[in-house]
């Protein structure tokens, strides 16, 4: 903000642009996936996110930030559903596994990637941190052009309507219940730190390292909860996983206690909940035919990246007019309950052809 002379509301346009433009990009990005070809859609992705990185790294004026993050945005949506389209035919036996490692492995990249912009903002030098990942993304993009081979071909392709998906039981169930994790996970995420320091009295470092400890809990979560989806079935899991988090919930918001309890919650609340995205991703992935996965993936993560969207906003909002636990049991407890209770009308397969 100071260096581009900038205030919270330019500050605040920043923050959201490359999330409006990821989700923009998810849905046609699935669909051309389909359409085309998987890996060319993935390496397009790298590119276009290396290119902004590298560009916001070397930008100097409000525009110019502004296009390069809406660029690095793009980027991302356009390589997320090839991303994890790919991975899950490629482990389609243990797809709930293969998802769930997927977006492990992703939420940890982001949390790593915040820490080294972190360290390199300590040392005056953040420009340094974003041009090592656009560096970083360029040389993933030459070692996926070399190791990824072509996915095969499908001669049948049905023209594909999204509303017609959307009609789809389960297809409806995974986009109101992405959306509902997505609205809870992040409506937590910005208030969290707000709540431990002024409510449970915490310092700051402290509320921090909740945080942290948030996302990596939900990282391994993800992978082993998509182990026992494979195992117990992945309308099971989810019914579980949210009517659980929901009631750590009430306990986080409604009571007080030292940090180590704090830590013990948060941990077992992320673990829980930060699933929601690939245990919903599994089931859309798994309820149509193989040529509509990554349209079915772009379509679902739409509904939730704009739910990462919506809860910060309502939560932010409801504050203005109730105490901050009481609005957070609103945005965060009762859309955990209410994915949780909805995953039990999903159907565990629905592996056929959505057509015209």
């Amino acid at each position: 903000m100071v260096e581009l002379s900038i205030d919270e509301f330019k500050a605040g346009i920043l923050y959201s642009a490359p999330l409006w433009s990821t989700a923009a990009l998810l849905t046609p990005a699935g669909y051309l996936a389909d359409k085309f070809e998987k890996k060319s859609i993935l390496l397009l992705g790298y590119l276009v996110l290396g290119l902004g990185v590298m560009g916001l790294a070397l930008s100097s004026s409000y525009p110019a930030t502004l296009a390069f993050l809406t660029l690095a945005g793009a980027g991302a949506g356009i390589l997320v559903p090839s991303y994890y389209t790919l991975v899950g035919e490629a482990l389609k036996n243990v797809r709930g596994f293969a998802i769930g490692l997927a977006a492990g492995v992703y939420n940890i990249g982001g949390l790593l990637g915040s820490i080294l912009v972190g360290f390199f903002v300590t040392l005056h030098n953040w420009r340094l941190a974003y041009l090592s990942i656009a560096v970083s993304i360029l040389c993933m993009l030459l070692l996926q052009l070399t190791i990824l081979k072509r996915s095969s071909t499908i001669d049948s392709k049905p023209r594909l309507l999204f509303s017609k998906l959307l009609k789809t039981r389960n297809i409806t169930i995974c986009t109101l219940g992405i959306f509902l994790g997505g609205v809870a996970m992040f409506a937590a995420a910005a208030w969290l730190p707000t709540f431990f320091i002024t409510v449970i009295r915490l310092d700051a470092a402290g509320a921090g390292l909740l945080l942290g400890l948030l996302y990596l809990a939900g990282a391994f979560g993800s992978i082993l909860l998509g182990v026992l989806s494979d195992k117990l079935g992945r309308r099971m899991v989810t019914v579980i996983s949210g009517l659980a988090a929901f009631f750590i919930t009430l306990v986080l918001f409604l009571t007080t206690y030292p940090f180590y309890v704090a830590a013990t919650y948060v941990i077992a609340f992320g673990f829980l909940e930060l699933p929601y995205w690939n245990l919903f991703l599994t089931i859309a992935q798994e309820s149509v035919s193989r040529e509509l996965v990554s349209s079915v993936t772009g379509l679902t993560q739409t509904f939730g990246l704009i739910g990462c969207a919506v809860g910060p906003v309502l939560a932010g909002a409801l504050i203005s007019y109730m105490r901050l636990p009481l609005a957070l049991i609103f945005t965060t407890s009762f859309p955990t309950l209410a994915f949780g209770l909805l995953s039990l009308t999903l159907k565990e397969k629905q592996p056929k052809m959505v057509r015209e």
